[in-house]
């Protein structure tokens, strides 16, 4: 009895997270389709839990996940076909304003994390402005950047815009479920610090790119010093660790405060290129 409690349990907790994964579809699919992914997501995790038990499913979330990517990254490529038909200069200016409010917020998010160690009421709301606002509207600018200056920079830059937001999503929604599931394991590897890092990092590529294609209408370098700091930082030095004012915590500090200044920068930029195809008639 307490084997099969503990089998609906895993299968509950993984259809919660399935159906929040499903929002990184554009809306429209998730009308169509969500409701019906959901259901057959549930039967094959019954199955799979009744079959192969705790091995199983983490075979069915390797297979689940690696269809997801493939999946999302094909229908987002559809919709952004459908988006260059209709897309009006006040959308581009909105999507560069989401992009200065998101370098905002990720410096103040990242900052508190950081505070953390000092005040540790500064971690929840660390996690609050990077989850629910900075990534967001991070994922809107970057979109918008790849929407504007994909064709110029071919096929690997323009494609890792869209990976980094998908999987910068995705990392930031299981790093916020392994909170609860596990309080030792997230502060290491997976966490809600993590989504912003995978973002950026796909940010920093697009900008070795940039620097040889010339996509922008100035300053190449911006989208490389706007995204990689913070992956090497979180990753490969102590970020969060001490902030007594050390060399280090200095240094975080200010190569951070330069990163978001670079991501505001490259949030104008993109508000102020409006194609003239789209510019509205004087």
């Amino acid at each position: 009895m307490i084997r099969k409690s503990q089998d609906i349990a895993s299968v509950v907790f993984s259809v919660r997270i399935y159906q929040l994964l499903l929002r990184s579809y554009p809306i429209k699919f998730q009308q169509e389709y969500g409701s019906e992914m959901t259901q057959v997501f549930q039967d094959c995790c019954l199955r799979t839990v009744r079959q192969g038990g705790t091995n199983g499913m983490i075979k069915l979330w390797t297979v689940t996940l690696l269809d997801l990517v493939q999946s999302v990254i094909s229908e987002h490529a559809q919709k952004e076909i459908e988006m260059k038909k209709e897309m009006k200069p006040e959308d581009i200016r909105m999507a560069g304003n989401a992009l200065i409010w998101g370098a905002v917020v990720f410096v103040l998010g990242v900052y508190s994390g950081i505070l953390g160690e000092i005040e540790p009421l500064l971690w929840g709301v660390s996690i609050l402005l990077l989850t629910f606002v900075c990534m967001p509207l991070l994922v809107v600018g970057l979109l918008a950047v790849r929407n504007r200056y994909g064709e110029k920079v071919g096929g690997f830059g323009k494609n890792i815009l869209m990976i980094g937001g998908i999987l910068g999503s995705i990392t930031s929604v299981i790093g916020l479920l392994t909170i609860a599931v596990d309080p030792v394991f997230w502060t290491h590897w997976i966490n809600p610090w993590t989504g912003p890092a995978v973002l950026l990092a796909c940010l920093a590529l697009f900008g070795i790119v940039a620097l040889y294609k010339n996509p922008l209408p100035r300053w190449n370098a911006l989208p490389l010093i706007a995204g990689l700091w913070y992956p090497i930082g979180l990753f490969t030095t102590d970020v969060f660790g001490n902030v007594s004012g050390d060399l280090i915590s200095i240094a975080n500090f200010t190569l951070l405060a330069l990163q978001g200044a670079a991501l505001a920068v490259l949030g104008y930029i993109l508000k102020s290129d409006v194609p003239e195809e789209t510019a509205a008639p004087t």
